[in-house]
C-alpha cells in the first residue's frame, strides 16, 4: 500500500511541474513553445492516466530521431521543394473571379509577403542591420551559420516547428542546409510576417529572393 501512495505522490509532483518540464525541454532540444499542448489541458488529461502503463524511455531511439532531424532535414526539404515545383498550379476561374483586375486595390496588396513587390530595393534591407547583429552572434563560419544555430534563434519566435520548417525551406534559397546573412535576414522577415498575422507564400516571390542569389533567377523574356 505505501508504494501505491508513493507512485501517486510522484504523479502529482510531475503534473504540477509540467510548466517547468516544458521549459526544460524547449531549452535542451530547441523545441518551439507552439509545439507543446496547452499546459492546463495537458495537466487535466494526465490526472486520469495510469503512469505505470507508460512505455519506458528509449534514449537510442530518441538519439536516432534527433540525428535524422539534424542531418537529413535539408535533403528532405529539397525533395519537398522539388515535388511542390512539379505540381500543376490550379487557378480559380469564373463567377466572381472573372474580371478581377491586378493593381494596388487588390486585397492584401502591399501587405505580408507582398510588401515591397513593386519596389526596387529589397524589402528586407530596412531591418537587415538589426538581423545582421544577431547573425554574427550565432557563430558563422565562412559567412554562414549552421542549421542547428539558426534553429536556436528561430524557435525563440515560439512559432510551431511546422511553420518554422516552411520558413527554413523558403529562406535556405540554395538548399545547402546553412544560412548566409541575407538568407538569415529573410528568415527573420518571414517570421515577422507570420507573427503579424499574414500567411506565408508556398514559394518565394521574386522580390523576396536575397539580392546575392538573384543571378540564379530565370531571366524575363
Amino acid at each position: 500500500m505505501p508504494s501505491v501512495f508513493g507512485k501517486e505522490n510522484k504523479k502529482r509532483e510531475l503534473i504540477s511541474r509540467l510548466p517547468e518540464i516544458y521549459t526544460q525541454l524547449q531549452r535542451e532540444y530547441q523545441v518551439s513553445a507552439g509545439d507543446f499542448p496547452e499546459v492546463k489541458a495537458m495537466q487535466e488529461q494526465l490526472e486520469s492516466y495510469d503512469f505505470t502503463k507508460f512505455h519506458s524511455l528509449k534514449p537510442k531511439l530518441i538519439e536516432a530521431v534527433d540525428n535524422m532531424l539534424s542531418n537529413k532535414i535539408s535533403s528532405l526539404i529539397s525533395i519537398i521543394s522539388q515535388e511542390e515545383t512539379s505540381m500543376p498550379t490550379q487557378l480559380v476561374q469564373g463567377g466572381a473571379f472573372d474580371g478581377t483586375a491586378e493593381g494596388p486595390f487588390n486585397q492584401g496588396y502591399g501587405e505580408g509577403a507582398k510588401e515591397g513587390a513593386d519596389e526596387e530595393e529589397w524589402v528586407v534591407a530596412k531591418d537587415k542591420p538589426v538581423y545582421d547583429e544577431l547573425f554574427y552572434t550565432l557563430s558563422p563560419v565562412n559567412g554562414k551559420i549552421s542549421g542547428v544555430n539558426a534553429k536556436k534563434e528561430m524557435v525563440t519566435s515560439k512559432l510551431p516547428n511546422s511553420v518554422l520548417g516552411k520558413i527554413w525551406k523558403l529562406a535556405d534559397y540554395d538548399c545547402d542546409g546553412m544560412l548566409d546573412e541575407e538568407e538569415f535576414a529573410l528568415a527573420k522577415h518571414l517570421i515577422k510576417i507570420k507573427l503579424d498575422g499574414y500567411e506565408l507564400p508556398n514559394s518565394l516571390p521574386p522580390h523576396l529572393v536575397p539580392p546575392s542569389h538573384r543571378k540564379s533567377l530565370p531571366k524575363a523574356d
